[in-house]
């Protein structure tokens, strides 16, 4: 994919360095004289000195031919302005829109007007924070979460001392708004896991749930064996 990003902040950097460790072509537009040279020696796309909500900036870029544009500034105002002329300049490119503040994210996807210019509302303040509270009242997982939704995606380790060590899916009985999605064993390999399928002794699983049933689901896995008797 070729994206151009708005934005050469920490996280405008980090997405493009990503996206370009994965193979995709990267320009990143940066208002600042100084952070634009910089990130010209940081990166392998074509870095912009320029103002992302001026078509000409745009256009100078390849907004065009671009696959996806983001706009990743602080500046809320100014991310939605460059996500509505990209998509002016550019029909079927794909937006994403970054929201610093959680009140103009409801109002942007609640003007049914704007919806059309952004494709993917992103909070990473907002994330940060639902992240950092659920690791506050839920210590312990690595996860992934689904604000939204009320639900995370949780990875739980197993070991020789783990009490689901070796029983079948079908006896472990997870709470109900709770799904194993993924199984892997000692050696990495990823099993979509069934009924049937024997947990291996060393390994990791993926368990898809709703947050109400997390510590219930916590309890569960992280259970040890009891100790043989002497």
């Amino acid at each position: 994919m070729f994206v151009v990003i708005m934005g050469a902040g920490r996280v405008g950097y980090l997405v493009a360095k990503m996206l370009e460790e994965d193979g995709h072509d990267v320009t990143i537009i940066e208002m600042n004289k100084e952070r634009a040279k910089e990130l010209s020696l940081l990166i392998n796309g074509l870095v912009i000195e320029g103002d992302a909500t001026d078509p000409k900036t745009l256009e100078e870029a390849n907004i065009k031919q671009a696959d996806a544009f983001a706009a990743l500034t602080g500046k809320d105002d100014a991310n939605l302005l460059a996500c509505i002329l990209a998509k002016h300049l550019n029909p079927k490119i794909k937006t994403s829109l970054r929201i610093s503040n959680p009140q103009n994210r409801r109002i942007f996807e609640e003007v049914t007007d704007l919806k059309r210019y952004f494709d993917f509302v992103i909070s990473p303040e907002e994330i940060a924070a639902e992240y950092i509270s659920r690791n506050i009242v839920t210590p312990g997982f690595d996860r992934v979460l689904f604000p939204k939704e009320g639900a995370e995606i949780v990875r739980f380790m197993i070991d020789g001392d783990s009490d689901i060590a070796g029983k079948l899916v079908r006896d472990i009985r997870l709470p109900r708004d709770a799904l194993m999605v993924a199984v892997y064993d000692e050696k990495g390999n990823l099993i979509i896991p069934s009924g049937d399928t024997k947990l291996p002794e060393k390994g990791q699983l993926i368990i898809f749930a709703k947050n109400s049933v997390l510590d219930d689901v916590k309890r569960l896995l992280e259970k040890k064996k009891p100790e043989k008797k002497g």
